[in-house]
């Protein structure tokens, strides 16, 4: 996935260095940025949380489990001034 490769990119850490933050290895982590292996379900909400990269983009196919809740979404919201 390009976004992990430039955010880890942006950090100038290394594979092993983002891997360490998030419980996996290095190759594991270039296994994800490569795009060989999907970012695995349970390491969505630790990677998202490290990365500021939005569960959904990690992993589109499962966007029903990791989409915000209508409180997540009204803070957001209220936080823009969208909110009514």
């Amino acid at each position: 996935m390009e976004n992990l490769r430039t955010w880890r990119n942006g950090q100038s850490l290394s594979l092993d260095e983002a891997g360490r933050l998030v419980g996996v290895s290095g190759v594991q982590w270039h296994r994800y940025e490569a795009g060989t292996r999907r970012v695995s379900p349970d390491k969505v909400p630790t990677i998202a949380a490290v990365t500021g990269i939005p569960p959904q983009e990690l992993r589109p196919d499962l966007a029903d489990i990791f989409a915000p809740t209508s409180k997540e979404t009204a803070g957001v919201l209220s936080a823009r001034g969208d909110a009514r």
